[in-house]
């Protein structure tokens, strides 16, 4: 399969295309700076661009399978790239004609905010608080989409290995006091594992580790 990476540099984003590469899928990797991605393999093709310049989107998008968006922004920051850039990935994807989209936002984001723990609340309307509302828009966006979506909420990332264990769904609501975790690698499998499926299509998920 043909799979385009957009925030490739960032840590779910190289996870997925490692694990891409791994599975035997064709990679094409959009970066705003190809040194920061080392990664070499002959089945992948680094193309630089940024997401707020459609102009370079469109040559990444075109013959691509699906696209994976794992763009984001710091914390105390509210990055308008990821709304408007994810807009101009949308647009780049009607041009060519590719409808398979996997955007990777944040526990927080509409309902799930409700469903979160106090700690992660906490977190959210503080130190998160510019993330969220950016993701708020992206979301948004791809909502008002005429593709198939697929919105993926993870919970609070670590660095860990796969485990390929972990809870989904779109409702998944927590303990009070419980501060759930899930790995990149383990997103970044969950992604993959559902290029070919339809599951999902459609509906905003909320993904932690078991």
């Amino acid at each position: 399969m043909q799979v385009l990476v957009v925030g490739a540099t960032g840590g779910t984003g190289r996870q997925a295309v490692e694990q891409a590469l791994q599975a035997g899928h064709f990679v094409t990797a959009f970066v705003r700076d190809p040194a920061r991605l080392s990664i070499q393999h002959p089945h992948l093709t680094v193309i630089t661009g940024d997401v707020l310049k459609p102009e370079t989107l469109l040559p990444a998008v075109r013959r691509q399978d699906a696209v994976i968006c794992s763009l984001g922004s710091r914390p105390g920051q509210q990055d308008q790239a990821v709304a408007d850039g994810t807009s101009n990935l949308i647009t780049a994807m009607y041009q060519a004609g590719v409808k398979t989209l996997f955007v990777v936002s944040s526990l927080g984001v509409g309902t799930s905010y409700e469903e979160a723990s106090l700690p992660s609340k906490l977190i959210i309307k503080t130190l998160l608080s510019g993330v969220i509302a950016e993701k708020e828009k992206q979301e948004q966006a791809v909502r008002e989409s005429a593709l198939d979506w697929t919105i993926v909420r993870p919970t609070s990332l670590t660095n860990g290995p796969i485990t390929g264990h972990y809870r989904v769904g779109e409702h998944l609501p927590f303990s009070r006091f419980d501060f759930p975790r899930i790995s990149r690698a383990d997103v970044a499998a969950f992604l993959l594992n559902q290029l070919d499926k339809n599951t999902y299509r459609r509906k905003a998920i909320t993904l932690t580790g078991a």
